[in-house]
Formats: C-alpha cells, sequence, structure tokens
C-alpha cells in the first residue's frame, strides 16, 4: 500500500470522526439514544424451573405452623407486560409462561399496590413496610449526568416521548 493511500484514509477517518463529533454537540440527546439503541443485549430463551417437592403430610396442624403467605414481587411490571393480557415485555421478546399459569389454573390477581410511583422508593418501602416519605425515599436515586439528560429532553419542544 502506497503512503498516498493511507494519507487519504486518515484524512477521509478524520472527517468522519469530526462529523460524528459535530452532530454529537448539536444534538447530544439524539446521539446519546443512537449509541443506546445499537448496544440492545439479546434475550435469552426461558430455562426450566424445578421445584423440590414438598412433604407428603403437614408438618404441624393448622393451629400450630405460621401462615402460609405468599408475595410476589415484580418490579416495573404493568398490566400488558405479561403475555396474557395481549402485551409481553419488549413487544412479545419476553414471554411470561409461568406468571400466565398462575391466571389460567385459576388465580388471577387484577389489583396490586405500589408503595410508590417509581422503583426505588417502591422498593425501600416494601423492605420496611413504610412508606417511603416517612423516611426521607421520595424518589429514586439517580446519577446527576441522567438527571441533567432528562431535564434537556424536557426542555425540547419535540419531546421524544411525550408525558
Amino acid at each position: 500500500m502506497s503512503r498516498s493511500f493511507w494519507k487519504w484514509t486518515g484524512i477521509t477517518a478524520a472527517v468522519v470522526a469530526a462529523t460524528i463529533a459535530v452532530l454529537a454537540y448539536i444534538n447530544p440527546i439524539s446521539f446519546i439514544l443512537l449509541v443506546a439503541s445499537l448496544r440492545k443485549p439479546a434475550v435469552a430463551a426461558n430455562r426450566q424451573v424445578v421445584w423440590q417437592p414438598g412433604p407428603d403430610r403437614p408438618i404441624a396442624s393448622p393451629g400450630q405452623r405460621p401462615p402460609n403467605v405468599l408475595v410476589i414481587l415484580a418490579d416495573d411490571l404493568g398490566y400488558n407486560d405479561i403475555t396474557l393480557h395481549g402485551g409481553g415485555v419488549a413487544a412479545g421478546a419476553v414471554p411470561t409462561p409461568n406468571i400466565d399459569s398462575i391466571a389460567k389454573d385459576g388465580v388471577e390477581f387484577l389489583n396490586g399496590y405500589a408503595g410508590d410511583a417509581t422503583c426505588a422508593p417502591s422498593r425501600a418501602a416494601i423492605m420496611t413496610g413504610r412508606y417511603a416519605t416517612r423516611f426521607g425515599f421520595e424518589f429514586t436515586p439517580v446519577p446527576v449526568a441522567f438527571s441533567r439528560l432528562v431535564a434537556k429532553m424536557l426542555q425540547r419542544e419535540d419531546p421524544l416521548h411525550p408525558a
């Protein structure tokens, strides 16, 4: 390869890099979202979970054993994120057959409660048994750079996802 080939290849690479840098400076939000969309993770197939069977007979009588309480925690799960309700996370790429089977076998939970509207305070409410606002955990903590990005997105004339 000649020196002129490498010279023009270097010049072309520099022009492309400068163009990308200028576009990223002019519209940083779109650039960040473009880079994020290129890094979509692959969704793995479901794995079968094998549960050990319980005892044939109860170990203690109903009055002597603790209450049987089941807590199902599905963080940030919307009604239409379940395949049974016609949706599915990631446009159906993540099926929910085990949750669907609970409803198909006779128990469908149509109402739920969250201690807060966002994930971290809601988790804190579950772990403590208190409203998150009562002990100073009103908001989901985020890095400063992310909060600045959200503020910029809210100031746009053409928001990507209107509130």
